[in-house]
């Protein structure tokens, strides 16, 4: 056997001589397709192939282009079969007709899958899918792609052998489902430990994957793409929930001819189809697919600036006068009982703001009215809550709208909203869209009494983060797309009540290093103020440090 297998092997790299003295490589691809992966948990689990991936240490010549807040396709709900056609076929849920786990409705005479594209667009191509959910069996049959059906465990152990063998097929579809088995059992967030096994699980398999195909004797003279991808999130133990948990994913594309960093904007799953496409030089124009090729073009960068940049406000909240420390263009007004506790802030004091009789109980900052959002609307907020008490309706932490209907213009964090699908009310953020429609996020669960961080931004391609971090070390975020978020209203933001001052349900709470940008903040900004801010180093210290 063991000639044999060399005899093949030597055979496989002759065949690819004459390809290399033209200078030609040929094409593979491998696209994992995992099953409730959310984008947070890639970030917080031990994982470290995905990481060497992501940071282009696989093998000299691949670059990686990724993004950590990736979508679903969002005209159908966050299960799996709509959105494994989604990766399959490169359409969404309005093309496939697919609205839930029930039989396959697409019409896979219009809409093939990839594999199948590829194999009547090059006859001598092969093509497989390695599955281990039943349904999946339905994606565009074709007697040209192979099917493999078998559980995680033996896939996993067989992959390694199918990306080695010189016979190797050109393009491979695997499907994995350990996350998402493990969130139904024990909850998606990545604080669950047997959620956060089954991404190292994954880990480990990919990486197995990836050091078989880098085996390969011909591997020198092949030209692979590697794209890693999820059908949908979770939130609690199920995946119904949008508004971000379900629908933010991780979004991963190596290869030879892409381009390195984070992907700008919001790639989406359905983009896979049409980038392992182009990877094959396949013309895609007449598809009529809805998502593009992902990771040929250079991330456009973002230059790296001090957190000072942009900052329009900055309230610590120590001492007896609350002062803004970024700008003297935006002053501070308190109104009611809001008050500065000297002890008890997460750093030395913090704000204290209850509900009151009269309502006005808040911290309103004159003069944000006049701030000018780079890009049109681009905007970052950063502070430190606590609850004690639970909320009495849906009391605001900050806003500069008026919270009496949600479509109304301006940007909004509110400290208890319940969102349908969620098991209980939880911090949300809200934004008006121009034209009257609105953008939520959330909701984040609360642990009452314990200091957690919360941030929000919107960059200039209209994807908005949203952050949870607590003092255990866990950063989580949710993440989708608001090109026309309506962020300046003219009237004041408010700490504790919306833009009117007079909102019915009072916040009951603390406030503590409280921050406003008239800028975006990088996913690595905000990963610093809050790693900081745990280990008890106020933002202030790091503005007087210079920190990048």
């Amino acid at each position: 056997m063991r000639n044999k297998v060399s005899y093949l092997a030597v055979c496989a790299a002759m065949a690819f001589a004459a390809c290399a003295e033209a200078g030609e490589m040929r094409k593979k691809a491998l696209v994992v397709m995992l099953d409730g992966c959310r984008a947070d948990a890639v970030e917080n689990a031990a994982a470290p192939n995905l990481r060497a991936l992501m940071d282009g240490r696989w093998q000299q010549g691949y670059k990686c282009a990724w993004s950590l807040t990736g979508n679903t396709i969002l005209d159908a709900p966050t299960m799996s079969a709509p959105n494994h056609l989604a990766i399959a076929t490169g359409v969404t849920g309005a093309k496939t007709g697919q609205r839930g786990n029930d039989p396959n409705k697409c019409d896979h005479a219009k809409w093939p899958s990839w594999l199948v594209r590829l194999v009547r667009h090059d006859k001598g191509k092969k093509a497989l899918f390695v599955y281990s959910w039943k349904w999946d069996e339905s994606i565009s049959p074709d007697p040209n792609v192979k099917f493999v059906h078998g559980t995680d465990a033996a896939n996993a152990a067989a992959m390694p052998k199918i990306l080695s063998s010189p016979d190797a097929p050109d393009a491979i579809m695997w499907y994995i489902d350990w996350p998402d088995h493990a969130g139904h059992g024990f909850g998606y967030y990545p604080y669950t430990t047997d959620y956060l096994n089954a991404i190292h699980l994954v880990d480990e398999g990919i990486g197995n994957a990836l050091r078989a195909i880098a085996s390969r004797p011909t591997f020198g003279k092949e030209d692979w793409l590697v794209v890693v991808v999820a059908d949908h999130g979770g939130y609690a133990r199920g995946h119904g929930l949008m508004n971000g948990h379900a629908t933010t994913i991780p979004f991963i594309v190596c290869g030879r001819n892409i381009a390195s960093g984070r992907i700008t904007g919001t790639p989406h799953n359905h983009c896979v189809a049409a980038t392992a496409l182009a990877h094959f030089g396949v013309d895609t124009s007449d598809m009529e697919l809805d998502g593009g090729a992902v990771g040929g073009d250079a991330p456009a960068e973002t230059p790296q600036r001090e957190l000072k940049d942009a900052l329009a406000v900055y309230l610590p909240f120590e001492g007896d006068v609350v002062a803004n420390l970024a700008a003297d263009t935006v002053s501070p007004v308190v109104s009611g009982s809001a008050s500065i506790a000297a002890k008890g802030g997460f750093v030395g004091g913090a704000l204290r703001v209850a509900p009151c009789t009269n309502g006005v109980s808040f911290v309103r900052l004159d003069g944000s009215e006049h701030l000018e959002f780079e890009n049109g609307g681009d905007f970052a907020i950063a502070a430190w809550v606590r609850m004690d008490a639970a909320q009495n309706g849906d009391p605001v932490i900050v806003a500069n709208k008026d919270w009496k209907n949600g479509r109304n213009p301006g940007i909004l964090v509110t400290a208890s909203r319940k969102v349908k699908g969620a098991k209980a009310s939880g911090v949300c953020f809200n934004a008006g869209i121009k034209g009257g429609g609105r953008f939520d996020l959330g909701p984040f669960d609360v642990e009452r009494g314990k200091w957690t961080f919360y941030a929000v931004t919107r960059d200039r391609h209209g994807s908005v983060r949203f952050y949870q971090g607590g003092q255990d070390g866990w950063l989580y975020w949710l993440s989708e797309n608001a090109k026309e978020i309506d962020a300046a209203t003219g009237s004041p933001f408010c700490i504790g009540q919306d833009a009117t001052g007079v909102y019915s349900c009072g916040f009951d709470g603390f406030v503590d290093d409280f921050a406003l940008w008239t800028r975006t903040l990088s996913h690595d900004d905000v990963r610093r103020i809050y790693e900081a801010g745990r280990k008890g180093v106020p933002l202030g210290d790091m503005l007087a440090n210079g920190t990048r």
